[in-house]
């Protein structure tokens, strides 16, 4: 990995940290769901309801400004 490949890494995990702290802060649980396919799991309340949802689809609510319970449910 070269420098330029790595500050883009760094970047990308510090956008999910970002990301993920911002839902904790709404009150909702986060858990990693499955590490090889980049999934979190987000609950409302409730140990068995949620949403799994990728990485990429987390840091796209960001960037759009839904980064929310509602952003998360509209992706289906």
């Amino acid at each position: 990995m070269n420098t330029e490949q790595a500050m883009v890494a760094d970047s990308r995990i510090s956008e999910l940290k970002a990301a993920l702290t911002e839902l904790e802060g709404q009150g909702l649980t986060i858990r990693l769901h499955s590490v090889q396919n980049n999934t979190w799991h987000i609950a409302d309340g409730g140990l068995y309801s949620g949403y799994v949802v990728r990485e990429d689809e987390l840091l796209q609510l960001g960037r759009l400004g839904k980064l929310n319970i509602r952003g998360i449910k509209e992706l289906g």
